[in-house]
């Protein structure tokens, strides 16, 4: 289970997403990424460092990064995750 994470739905997220990203994606688009996106991190997919990815992060870096290697920060604080990633 990840921890530090404030889990949110994916389609909460997109919601907020677009909120905070006005005219760069449309709906379908974010959803469709981060649907492929947990779709990899349920198969197993991990950061080159060993760690699980971020889904909400590699949805929009390459579909291969943790939190730490995305951000450079060691943990999440209020950072949003899509919950069943959380789990």
């Amino acid at each position: 289970m990840k921890t530090g994470f404030t889990p949110i739905s994916l389609d909460e997220y997109v919601k907020l997403h677009l909120k905070n990203n006005p005219g760069t994606s449309q709906a379908a688009e974010v959803t469709e990424v981060l649907e492929d996106t947990l779709r990899a991190y349920k198969q197993g997919a991990r950061c080159n460092c060993g760690n699980p990815i971020w889904v909400i992060g590699s949805a929009f870096s390459g579909f291969d990064g943790c939190f730490t290697c995305i951000t450079g920060e060691a943990y999440p604080e209020d950072d949003y995750e899509i919950d069943e990633a959380c789990i």
